[in-house]
């Protein structure tokens, strides 16, 4: 039974009265250990006030044991992530004996190693009794197929594609009762509405891209073979029967775990990378499905959010991802899969049209990009000889006779890969495009340098909560950072 949680207001008194009683010798060690230092700094700065209603629902209000208060056990997950601490066991051991670790989650009462485990399960949903006894054919193996270092796996259709398109066209509200939905709005809540208050990400006109990554797990996916004696039947234990093998083209190999997806924000003018949405999907499942199913659910997390661009890398190159991203008012920002247009020029259908995507005149000159039509979606091109580009026109007399010049306009309807508000690998476009970067340092943060890949869990389910924990240290650390400027 859970009937209040903690204010934040009474976390930052019990901080402030708390350090005043502390020994002389923590006081001395407190001020000499800056990992310490800094930890209590971010942790006064994360408000769990936003997300007490989440907190409340996932417990009893009527009857049943006490329960400990969250806010408390939660604030000792985030500090175990910052003191690089990657087994549980360990971390309980260190608080249990530390009375400045006590002091910063905000109770000497601490909560034990099953209390922590209890946190996870009830947040995430996760069955402590779980049966993990299957017959061998339930898991397939490694795949056979042989593909080259950097090279994409692509394992999907159009049609897989197409399907969630339509799925999402008009949002994701039908989703709102998966299981991870309340650790996501807590996410948002303490960590990235705040960094969008404080002005670190734009609220309207932004820059987002996304990316996955590989995320290995210490398991075996062929699994232990366990002898039945009751009907003489074998059975496998799968550490992770969750998990499944998917390609890393970065090591050029097959893996088992999961893929890290993640959409974030570059602020260039500070110089930090933000996450706004995480996801751990299975590691067969394809970037450009993901790509799709992330971006609904994070708008619809988000809806004040407004973004411009969205910037993704090659394995994104899907039509029904351009369509349903300009459904959505936002500008695809794609490089092109060269593997699916080859040497081919792409625009060679489009008469009068040239392999860069501009239209020629009857002269034969390229014509001058003259602005964009938002209200017809469509960019305008004029005569390049009245724009006093060209010195002279051979075919003066047979063109308009306005001295504005001749107009013609390309429609992003057409097509929206090749007609598009800005014009691929003009510019503007490797301008916008050099933002996707922070997807892959945001991946190196959660995976690295807070030791996701070092832990030894298994369940999909307990990944992603650490990971969105990292995600909300990450933001902590922008907001320590911005507070140095």
């Amino acid at each position: 039974m859970l009937r209040s949680v903690a204010s934040h207001a009474s976390y930052c008194e019990f901080l402030q009265s708390g350090f005043s009683s502390l020994s002389y010798s923590d006081q001395k060690r407190f001020e000499k250990d800056k990992s310490l230092k800094s930890a209590a700094w971010r942790l006064k700065k994360l408000n769990l006030d936003p997300a007490k209603e989440i907190f409340l629902s996932h417990y009893s209000q009527t009857g049943g044991r006490p329960a400990r208060d969250p806010t408390i056990t939660f604030r000792s997950f985030i500090l175990m992530q910052r003191l690089k601490f990657t087994s549980i066991e360990l971390w309980c051991e260190r608080i249990a004996s530390d009375p400045l670790c006590q002091l910063l989650i905000g109770s000497y009462d601490v909560p034990g190693l099953a209390c922590h485990y209890d946190f996870i399960n009830r947040f995430m949903h996760v069955d402590p009794h779980l049966d993990e006894l299957y017959s061998k054919d339930v898991f397939s193996k490694k795949n056979k197929q042989k593909l080259k270092k950097n090279e994409k796996w692509e394992n999907f259709t159009d049609e897989d594609t197409n399907t969630l398109k339509e799925k999402y066209w008009n949002g994701a509200a039908d989703d709102n009762a998966r299981i991870s939905m309340a650790i996501k709005q807590i996410f948002q809540l303490v960590a990235v509405s705040p960094s969008i208050n404080l002005g670190l990400i734009e609220k309207e006109n932004g820059v987002f891209s996304g990316d996955g990554s590989a995320l290995h797990i210490h398991s075996n996916h062929f699994g232990n073979k366990v002898d039945n004696p009751a009907d003489d039947q074998h059975s496998h234990r799968y550490t992770a029967p969750d998990a499944d093998i998917g390609w890393d083209s970065d090591l050029g190999s097959w893996y088992l775990g999961y893929s890290l997806y993640n959409i974030s924000y570059h602020n260039s003018q500070r110089s930090i990378d933000l996450p706004v949405y995480l996801t751990l999907q299975y590691a067969s499942t394809h970037n450009a499905l993901t790509t799709i199913t992330a971006t609904a659910r994070w708008l619809d997390l988000n809806p004040f959010l407004k973004p411009k661009y969205m910037c993704f890398d090659s394995a994104m190159d899907a039509y029904n991802i351009y369509e349903y991203l300009r459904h959505n008012n936002i500008i695809p920002i794609i490089d092109w899969n060269k593997r699916h247009s080859g040497s081919k020029n792409p625009y060679a259908e489009y008469e009068g049209i040239n392999e860069n995507g501009v239209p020629v005149c009857m002269a034969g000159f390229e014509m001058v990009y003259d602005g964009y039509d938002n209200s017809k979606k469509a960019a305008k091109y004029r005569c390049p000889f009245k724009m006093g580009k060209v010195e002279s026109c051979p075919c003066q007399s047979l063109c308009s006779p306005s001295p504005y010049g001749r107009v013609i306009k390309t429609y992003d309807r057409t097509n929206y890969k090749l007609f598009s508000p800005v014009p691929y690998h003009s510019k503007l476009w490797l301008e916008i495009y050099k933002n996707r970067t922070c997807t892959e340092r945001i991946n190196n943060r959660i995976l690295n340098d807070y030791g996701l890949h070092k832990m030894r869990i298994r369940n999909r389910s307990k990944n992603f909560f650490f990971t969105i924990l990292a995600g909300i240290n990450i933001h902590l650390d922008a907001w320590a950072k911005c507070s140095k400027d």
